[in-house]
């Protein structure tokens, strides 16, 4: 018998999806600050890093734009757009390029606003109602793997 997946994991995922575009303009943001800002210190508060280098040399720039790298890498918000990028990377594989992209589009058009973006507005004639909100599903469930939140057997 299959796992239902929980509600508030589904909700979570969601609203994670919804901070993509925010998070996506954040750390591109941040990771050229560091590559071409010329003092690495200055971005250590940004990024959660501070006090010393793990390098132990707090004197070589190199070694702490690659730290910084490494911390803005492997931060919360980093995973989250990450996982959203894997999700989105898996919707309409069995489609078209076209209806992938405008699939993908309005998958996270709806995910941002589902007010605003119900199915009937987003002019993607190529799927039923039912299979779009099959297939948005399946991306937030999508993200809840790529972040290990929800097992593949859970659902």
């Amino acid at each position: 018998m299959k796992n239902k997946v929980p509600k508030d994991i589904l909700v979570l995922c969601e609203y994670i999806a919804r901070g993509y575009e925010r998070r996506k303009k954040d750390y591109e943001n941040r990771r050229t600050d560091i590559i071409y800002h010329s003092s690495a210190g200055y971005f250590a508060d940004r990024v959660g890093g501070g006090g010393g280098s793990k390098c132990g040399n707090v004197s070589d720039p190199s070694a702490r734009k690659a730290e910084l790298l490494e911390k803005l890498e492997n931060s919360l918000e980093a995973r989250f757009m990450k996982a959203v990028e894997r999700a989105l990377a898996e919707v309409g594989g069995d489609v078209t390029r076209d209806s992938r992209e405008k699939l993908r589009k309005a998958i996270m058009l709806n995910c941002e606003s589902g007010r605003d973006y119900p199915y009937e507005v987003l002019n993607i004639d190529e799927f039923s109602r039912r299979d779009f909100y099959r297939r948005r599903r399946r991306f937030i469930v999508g993200i809840g793997e790529a972040l290990e939140l929800i097992q593949q057997s859970d659902f």
